[in-house]
């Protein structure tokens, strides 16, 4: 509205228009008592170099925000044409404030308004019309009480910005789904917008003027925000993958592993793996003569003969979808069945009857190695396979320093008891053991000859055992 220089004080010409109209008024200059410009009732509050969404800019002299008209036509033309003509009536200028300037691009006097950028011809609007907003503005907030454009203080603003961000921080931290995780995103960000619209407008409720609120730095906290936690959540994501797997303790099969992370909420309790019943298949295998075997080779030779065997073992396990639960030197703990509990007869069935595909699999494999190992002068051995079908409960075993997946029960034990029933009785290069609970979940899969009712070692009652010869 004005500068200074060394000369002096130096008015705008807006603002030299408005005093000469309001002299007729008895409207006065004033300042108010924290030093701003006052006309009539109207306090015209100097712009700073952080006012509103500027940061830094050049504020020197008293310079105040131009709130536009809703029309670019902020006023009546007259063209010279017309005056030279004679076609002006008297009431279009009498008691009026006549700005007189040229509009002509060739005049060099146009400018960017807020208009621009919705205009696709004669984009820039006229200095002299520009004036023309100037001194309407004054005009209106003196005489009509037109509320002039505001904005919050640094402080208001600082926390509307950090609202944004803790709003993006927490839709992403709430919202799992990644489409309600979007909607929810764009629908925030139409709110900001439209709240930051109806301030701009004064179309809220209790809100007499129009506000200027940053935009563009809260969208950029919101997604900052949201990306961070996002990132965050992916990282936590990760680490309790991590913490998963290292509870299990064991190789499982990728299905196995993604129904252990589906159910992590439920598996990872204070730190453990919460105890669980279900009905599950558990696999033993064990070497013939292993003992014998072990006391001739080397320590070194023996490791990695031992690593091969048990490697491939453990692949056709997780081949499978069963999970090796534990190595006994020489053989491997394996079980079907966990640790989703199985709904129904025929889940039951199926991990049944994966298992005893398993153990024939685990005959063809050690057939490959047995060739593999005569020409590099390892010892050929055989295999004895017991599995049972039963109840058992499955979690961790340990404390919070040490943990490991385990099942245990009396089904464990009939699985461990038909791995070495009848050592000596070694049909084969590989021995199928399993028990009548899990050859009638077979249904008829699988060849098989009766054992007949054997008294397995420290159990009182026979079990109806059979050697699986092959499928059917």
């Amino acid at each position: 509205m004005y500068g200074s220089t060394e000369d002096g004080l130096i008015l705008s010409f807006s603002l030299q228009l408005a005093l000469t109209f309001f002299k007729a008024e008895g409207i006065k200059v004033t300042s108010t008592a924290d030093g701003h410009l006052q006309l009539g009732e109207a306090v015209f509050t100097r712009l700073l170099s952080d006012s509103g969404g500027y940061q830094n800019i050049d504020a020197q002299g008293y310079q105040i925000l131009l709130n536009y008209r809703q029309s670019d036509r902020v006023a009546r033309k007259i063209s010279l044409t017309q005056v030279l003509d004679g076609r002006v009536e008297s009431s279009w200028v009498k008691d009026k404030i006549v700005l007189i300037g040229t509009t002509a691009p060739s005049g060099k006097d146009l400018f960017l308004t807020p208009y621009s950028a919705a205009q696709t011809e004669n984009s820039k609007m006229a200095g002299v019309e520009v004036h023309a907003h100037i001194l309407s503005q004054i005009l209106s907030a003196v005489l009509d009480s037109r509320p002039l454009l505001g904005w919050w203080p640094e402080w208001a603003e600082i926390a509307w910005i950090v609202f944004w961000a803790v709003a993006g921080g927490v839709v992403c931290w709430t919202v799992r789904h990644p489409l309600a995780l979007t909607g929810g995103k764009i629908c925030l960000l139409a709110v900001l917008g439209g709240t930051s619209l109806a301030l701009f407008t004064a179309t809220l409720p209790y809100v007499s003027a129009p506000i200027w609120v940053p935009v563009g730095t809260p969208i950029l906290a919101f997604l900052c925000t949201g990306a961070v936690v996002v990132t965050t959540r992916g990282y936590n994501a990760g680490r309790q993958q991590a913490i998963v797997m290292k509870l299990l303790g064991q190789n499982t099969s990728p299905e196995i592993a993604d129904a252990f992370w589906r159910n992590r909420a439920t598996l990872l309790k204070s730190g453990t793996l919460p105890g669980q019943k279900l009905i599950a298949t558990m696999l033993f295998t064990d070497l013939k003569n292993f003992s014998t075997i072990s006391e001739k080779m080397p320590p070194e030779r023996l490791l990695e003969w031992l690593n091969e065997l048990l490697s491939a073992m453990t692949a056709e396990v997780t081949r499978h979808h069963g999970i090796v639960n534990k190595f006994t030197e020489d053989g491997i703990m394996a079980v079907f069945g966990v640790p989703v509990a199985r709904n129904s007869l025929e889940e039951i069935a199926a991990d049944a009857q994966r298992a005893v595909a398993c153990g024939l699999a685990l005959g063809k494999a050690l057939a490959q190695l047995n060739q593999s190992w005569s020409v590099r002068n390892f010892p050929e051995v055989k295999m004895r396979v017991g599995i049972f079908t039963g109840p058992i409960v499955a979690g961790s075993l340990g404390g919070k320093d040490r943990l490991e997946y385990g099942v245990i029960g009396d089904s464990v034990n009939i699985a461990s008891r038909l791995e070495s029933c009848q050592k000596d009785r070694q049909p084969g290069i590989c021995r199928v053991l399993i028990a009548r609970e899990t050859l009638v979940l077979c249904q008829d899969k699988f060849e098989v000859e009766p054992w007949g009712p054997l008294a397995l070692k420290r159990k009182e009652q026979t079990v109806e055992v059979y050697r699986v010869v092959g499928y059917r």
